[in-house]
């Protein structure tokens, strides 16, 4: 093949990453908007996902739709790792920062050991996930993506725009408002440790080429083996003058003649490009024996893998956390039983992206390791909104309950308590309705009964002081976050009485 066709292969490979890359943020800024109405394109990347269909298999009940994701397992076993190269939104932002960086010298090649690091790390997340121990989501590229797309890509895009449009002219700004060009800042208790994770691993492109397709990736892993049995295969024709030149732009440092370098092939098509004598050429055929050997990695490696991922499965299930009877953190409505819960969650952020309020947060420890970046409600950042039940259609797993906007409005997240020591009605004497006035539920979960009380200066006061009906509140949070106390609220939302799973069955 001539480096002619081989740079219009290379173009279309470029456009064919812009274009799932865009598609992946569209769908993501759809679900801010509350567009995404049907779970199926909400969570298209997830369902063409294969390490989820792995997840999928093991859990109950079994979504259908992940059986999209055999698609792309077929079409592996024909043209190889495709997907990496031509599909996977991240691994086109670590194209495009490899592209950045400085060309590496010819001779340059990624060792075996590197390459061999991201199969291990499929063995451990895979044996964890047997266990239930669900740790899949912390690498898997689509929902690392995602989680730092709705915790630090948008939220930092949307406040660099507005201040843009604030310094600009004003006409520039009306016009900015007028065609939605931003939306209510979000803000993340995470974002700079999701945020940090997520640059250094695009920095470290700067210095060896897609690092964490190469090293890190579990599905690259899992395509690279399938990638061994595909049909179409790079091969070097008697043109080839073994002037290394196709190892200038190849994303692995390899070269077609290199045996072991074939099933991480992401079809880049770099070296068609380059190739000065046209001795490369795309060939379909029945992979002969030992034609494409994978990573050796090693029966000791091999047990040692599993070995860890027992580990890393022994651990949280050992965890004080896994049954402890007191919680000081919330889920969002529709969560499951807990441990059902951290099995099916991705933590992707999906449900923090299509919240309103930013009431979602990532989890830092408050559910242990186990339960780190998934979602809680924090009353702190937000409220969970009476008139919205988003988060329980996005979620691409039903680690949420899909629930209708009726059950949602039923379905009871914790309950309110009131701190009498700070509270305006108790503590000083004080008239105070701002929690009364915002609370959604029809019947009113919090009202008021008029006592008398001593006031601050000791002289007896009629005051309403305010209480919570427990079997009305649904735990929104909205008390809390409206409460005008500024050290400390004086009304907090706590797990007691919070309904897990689906109230319809």
């Amino acid at each position: 093949m001539n480096s002619r066709q081989g740079r219009r292969l290379q173009r279309l490979r470029i456009l064919s990453q812009f274009l799932f890359l865009v598609l992946f943020f569209y769908l993501l800024v759809r679900l801010a908007e509350g567009g995404a109405t049907r779970p199926s394109w909400a969570g298209f990347f997830f369902y063409i996902d294969p390490l989820f269909l792995w997840l999928g298999l093991l859990v109950r009940p079994f979504l259908r739709v992940f059986l999209l994701a055999l698609v792309p397992l077929l079409l592996t076993l024909i043209l190889g790792r495709f997907f990496c190269g031509w599909v996977c939104p991240f691994g086109a932002l670590h194209q495009f920062f490899t592209w950045l960086g400085p060309r590496p010298p010819k001779k340059a090649a990624v060792e075996r050991p590197e390459l061999r690091l991201k199969y291990l790390l499929l063995i451990v997340l895979l044996t964890a996930s047997l266990f239930s121990v669900q740790l899949l989501g912390w690498l898997d590229p689509i929902a690392l993506l995602t989680r730092s797309g709705a915790t630090v890509i948008l939220p930092g895009a949307n406040a660099l725009l507005q201040r843009a449009l604030e310094a600009g002219p004003e006409p520039l700004y009306a016009l900015g408002r007028r065609l939605l060009l931003f939306v209510s800042q979000r803000t993340s208790i995470q974002a700079i440790a999701i945020g940090s994770i997520f640059l250094v691993l695009l920095l470290l492109n700067l210095r060896r080429r897609r690092f964490f397709c190469n090293t890190l990736c579990p599905l690259g892993a899992l395509y690279g083996v399938l990638a061994k049995f595909s049909l179409l295969r790079l091969a070097v024709n008697d043109a080839c003058v073994k002037c290394n030149a196709c190892a200038g732009h190849c994303t692995f440092y390899g070269s077609p003649y290199k045996d072991y370098m074939k099933s991480e092939c992401v079809l880049c098509c770099n070296c068609l490009a380059d190739c000065p004598t046209a001795a490369i050429d795309l060939r379909f055929g029945l992979p002969g024996r030992g034609r494409r050997p994978a990573i050796d990695l090693g029966r000791r490696r091999l047990l040692g893998a599993a070995g860890l991922g027992l580990v890393a499965a022994a651990l949280p299930l050992s965890s004080p956390e896994r049954k402890a009877r007191v919680r000081s953190f919330l889920r969002p409505p529709g969560a499951l039983a807990e441990e059902d819960f951290l099995e099916k969650c991705l933590r992707c952020g999906a449900c923090m992206q299509a919240c309103p309020t930013n009431a979602l947060q990532p989890a830092v420890l408050q559910a242990g390791l186990e339960g780190l970046w998934t979602p809680v409600l924090v009353p702190a950042s937000g409220y969970c909104e009476y008139e919205c039940h988003r988060c329980t259609q996005v979620c691409p797993t039903r680690a949420l309950a899909r629930l209708t906007l009726e059950e949602k409005k039923q379905f009871k997240i914790g309950t309110a308590v009131i701190d009498r020591s700070s509270c305006y009605t108790y503590a000083d004497g004080y008239n105070c309705a701002v929690c009364e006035e915002h609370c959604p539920v029809p019947e009113k979960a919090i009202r008021f009964r008029e006592v008398e009380v001593a006031n601050f200066r000791g002289r007896l006061k009629k005051v309403k002081q305010i209480y919570v009906v427990p079997d009305l509140c649904i735990g929104c949070g909205i008390c809390e976050t409206v409460c005008p106390r500024t050290d400390a609220p004086a009304i907090r939302v706590g797990a007691e009485e919070e309904q897990r799973g689906n109230p319809a069955g």
